[in-house]
């Protein structure tokens, strides 16, 4: 049962969603999206083993509720599990998806496969993950994932607006680093060496790719710019009936909406290109230097 309870992680804004919206349409296939909050097994730390079997704990129980009850709790926007967690609202881009119970909506073998989308918890503990589930990552052009998130509602205008609707729901920042003190000791090194925005920002981007190096087989490790590609297919490698897909996909790393932070998404882009990190085991500076010049 191991290879069917699939772990999927990846940088945020590197297509993650997308690959559940797409291994969602495959029969014997459910994937989520974002169910377990980021602090959830904090109280179990450093323990990290202990966070793990907590982790294997909610895969069962989801499994038992979509058998027994023919649901399953995530983000999910009108019932569904969208191709993209964000999306335009009063001219603004930002989150559109709620978390709850949404139905199945299919017949379920007791062996079907069941995979959980996380990014930050599933990245910080993949090492504990690996030896007990079939474990993907999901990556993107770095420059393609910090245009994503600069198009984005600012967090502090996002707050500011959550608390005029009423929202007060507890936040909890730093849970991700905690379940990662190897890379929280780094940045917190780092940042007192007076690296900047910038700076932090390639260390994560490197820490996240070189983590997915180390601990996964390069074939579980799929590109965003080839699931486009492929329609979809690529995400066979996860559950083999991806290869009957046929999606038209439109690859967003020349997305229109990114042009709007041009300045900023220069300036990272520049100090990406000087820069060396994991990632370019992955993508050329020729694919980063085509992202800028699309900007217009």
């Amino acid at each position: 049962m191991a290879e069917r309870n699939i772990v999927i992680t990846g940088p945020g804004r590197s297509g993650t969603t997308l690959a559940c919206h797409l291994l969602n349409k495959l029969p014997e296939a459910v994937a989520v999206n974002e169910s377990i909050p980021p602090g959830k097994f904090a109280d179990r730390l450093p323990d990290t083993a202990a966070v793990a079997d907590g982790i294997q704990d909610f895969y069962r129980e989801q499994r038992r509720a979509a058998l027994e009850r023919g649901v399953v709790l995530t983000k999910h926007l009108g019932g569904v599990i969208p191709d993209n967690s964000k999306g335009m609202v009063d001219g603004v881009r930002r989150i559109v998806v709620e978390k709850g119970k949404i139905p199945v909506g299919k017949h379920l073998s007791p062996d079907f496969y069941f995979a959980v989308k996380q990014t930050g918890l599933f990245t910080a503990m993949l090492p504990d993950l690996a030896g007990r589930f079939a474990c993907f990552a999901i990556v993107r052009n770095p420059l393609a994932i910090k245009a994503s998130s600069l198009s984005l509602e600012p967090r502090a205008k996002r707050r500011a607006r959550e608390h005029r609707e009423g929202d007060e729901r507890p936040r909890n920042p730093n849970a991700r680093i905690r379940y990662d003190p190897g890379l929280d000791s780094r940045m917190q090194k780092r940042k007192g060496e007076g690296a900047d925005a910038v700076d932090m920002w390639l260390l994560r981007m490197h820490a996240n790719f070189e983590r997915y190096l180390e601990v996964l087989p390069p074939e579980h490790i799929v590109r965003y710019e080839d699931i486009c590609e492929s329609k979809g297919k690529a995400l066979s490698v996860i559950v083999p009936a991806a290869r009957g897909l046929d999606e038209p996909l439109e690859n967003k790393n020349l997305n229109p909406l990114y042009a709007g932070e041009r300045e900023r998404v220069l300036l990272y882009g520049e100090r990406l290109l000087a820069s060396e990190g994991a990632y370019w085991e992955f993508y050329t500076r020729e694919s980063v230097e085509e992202i800028m010049d699309g900007l217009g």
